[in-house]
């Protein structure tokens, strides 16, 4: 089974990160909170609490097949600040391993020297900053063996994504009909609450 880190700086988008973590775990893959800042109890943009599972400093980059940077603009200039993960990142990019980016988190990208090799999505107005190869539209985009996703509301999606791309269609699916996907697909067909 594949195994993924999903990294936790100061300032990460606490939806964004924590979504994936829990849909990846419905879907039974394996799945870090990683520490980068010395100590399991990090704080989101939002002031929100969340202990991850490891620090950056007790674990092997290579024990892992996929790696997720989330977003909130503070929380990604930190990872993208940070050389162990830039390098981490080029290195799962240049291995075929996963590497999956949401909202600002696609700017650790271009830190890490791949976005100018790859299209992608990011948080609208973050695509100077990032630098991609050409910039799309969609809430997710899928270029090989990266994964980039819009922002907080499409992190379903993002996370989705993620687990077709790691367990198979079968699984996402199963994930999505626990999570009421169609249904909430059929509802904002009629949804006007919002305009």
């Amino acid at each position: 089974m594949k195994k993924v880190m999903v990294l936790f700086s100061k300032g990460y988008e606490e939806t964004e990160a924590l979504l994936v973590v829990t849909y990846l775990r419905r879907a039974g893959i394996p799945t870090d909170i990683v520490s980068t800042v010395g100590t399991p109890d990090t704080v989101g943009d939002h002031g929100v609490i969340i202990r991850a599972d490891k620090l950056w400093e007790d674990i092997r980059p290579a024990d892992y097949d996929a790696l997720v940077t989330p977003g909130g603009y503070p929380g990604a200039e930190a990872l993208a600040a940070d050389k162990r993960v830039t390098e981490t990142v080029r290195a799962f990019y240049e291995e075929g391993k996963l590497v999956a980016s949401i909202c600002a988190g696609p700017i650790v990208l271009q830190a890490a020297g791949i976005a100018g090799e790859i299209e992608g999505v990011c948080y609208p107005g973050c695509e100077e900053a990032v630098g991609f190869k050409q910039a799309h539209e969609e809430i997710v985009h899928i270029d090989r063996n990266v994964i980039t996703g819009r922002g907080p509301l499409t992190a379903p999606f993002f996370a989705l994504a993620i687990i077709r791309y790691l367990a198979g269609e079968e699984k996402a699916a199963e994930v999505a009909e626990q999570i009421l996907f169609s249904r909430v697909r059929a509802a904002l067909q009629d949804c006007s609450c919002f305009i």
